[in-house]
């Protein structure tokens, strides 16, 4: 069994990468990643001058969500060749994130980055803050500023994409227009944690990019529509913990995918910890290749207006302790409890399937 994919020409050696961002903020971050077996990690977003980053600019609310402020790397272009320089890479593959503020600023940093040996470059057009462009609304602007990178390189080039810009046709059209070898969804989401309510202030002091698991069915559902519309590859990101996120990633039509937020909560151990389980999945289900796997889910996947409607009903099929959470749930007044039992009034019931989400034993289901 093997864990190799392809992406953008790339042979990798498994699909795990680490995303851009402040884990991989320097050679010894990126060198940790390295170590722990990704098969391919992105630097933390190149620009043309050190940035200074806000202090605190990490931010994690009680429910798990993650909140992020830093935009752009806070080394130096002639520090970062040094950082290429000493890195121990073995067969893992170097990604440089760039941004510039002008096409000719894009294609001399892309140049550079591929003098330093970058294997690839991924072009950072938008983010939940900051300056960026609303990259889903410039399609003529997008496709100069990443024309003029892939006409500068003869490395392969990606882009990553905010959930607007990847739902945004004329935005897609632009980048297969500019050469773009693969795209990279979704970025964080623009966030805030919430307001102090006794204080009348809000917990963050701008505005931060949300990632984590609670992003992972936009991504999700970003990737499926990617694959159905456009002829990229492309690589999945956003609340990927474990190798069940990372495994529905690539049965959307994903070939590879990119870990953030997880590295922050757990550190670099949740790289080997989703190896492992992914080969263990795959080894368990009888598949020899990812590629197996990739797109195996999309023939499921069907546009609203072609469901076909269907007459279920809520059946009781398994143990019930009459919690009552049906009867509450139910909004056609289909689901009663009598005598201790829940009882289901077909005439009433539509076949929802609220109440088979909310039970807690999972003793309900639809049938015909």
């Amino acid at each position: 069994m093997t864990l190799n994919t392809e992406y953008m020409g790339l042979k990798l050696k498994n699909p795990i990468l680490v995303a851009a961002g402040p884990w991989s903020r320097d050679r010894a971050s990126i060198q940790r990643s390295i170590d722990a077996g990704a098969g391919a990690v992105v630097t933390e977003t190149i620009t043309l001058e050190a940035n200074q980053n806000p202090s605190p600019r990490l931010y994690m609310g009680s429910a798990g969500q993650m909140f992020n402020t830093t935009l752009f790397s806070g080394i130096h272009l002639e520090q970062w060749e040094q950082e290429f320089e000493a890195l121990q890479r073995g067969d893992c593959k170097l990604i440089a994130s760039i941004w510039g503020n002008t096409p000719s600023e894009l294609a001399y940093l892309a140049g550079k980055v591929e003098r330093m040996g970058a294997d690839a470059v991924e072009v950072s057009v938008s983010a939940p803050l900051g300056t960026r462009m609303e990259a889903g609304t410039v399609p003529r602007e997008i496709f100069d500023f990443v024309s003029a990178v892939t006409g500068a390189v003869d490395i392969p080039v990606s882009v990553k994409l905010s959930y607007e810009a990847s739902n945004f046709s004329g935005f897609t059209a632009s980048l297969e227009r500019a050469g773009v070898a693969g795209v990279t969804a979704i970025d964080a989401l623009k966030g805030l944690m919430g307001v102090d309510l006794e204080h009348h202030r809000t917990l963050m002091p701008t505005y931060g990019g949300y990632s984590g698991q609670h992003i992972r069915p936009i991504a999700l559902a970003t990737i499926a529509t990617l694959k159905q519309t456009t002829g990229f590859p492309i690589c999945g990101c956003g609340g990927i913990n474990t190798a069940h996120d990372a495994l529905e990633f690539i049965m959307l039509g994903a070939r590879c995918v990119q870990l953030a937020s997880v590295l922050l909560r757990e550190g670099y151990e949740a790289i080997p910890r989703i190896l492992g389980d992914l080969e263990r999945w795959m080894t368990a289900h009888g598949y020899s290749s990812l590629e197996e796997v990739c797109g195996l889910a999309l023939n499921s996947l069907m546009p609203f207006e072609e469901l076909p409607p269907r007459p279920l009903t809520a059946r009781l099929t398994g143990g019930c302790d009459g919690c009552g959470k049906c009867v509450h749930s139910c909004l056609y007044g289909a689901i009663s409890i009598r005598d201790g039992k829940v009882v289901i009034d077909d005439a009433r019931c539509t076949g929802c399937g609220m109440c088979r989400a909310v039970c807690p034993q999972n003793a309900l289901a639809l049938r015909w």
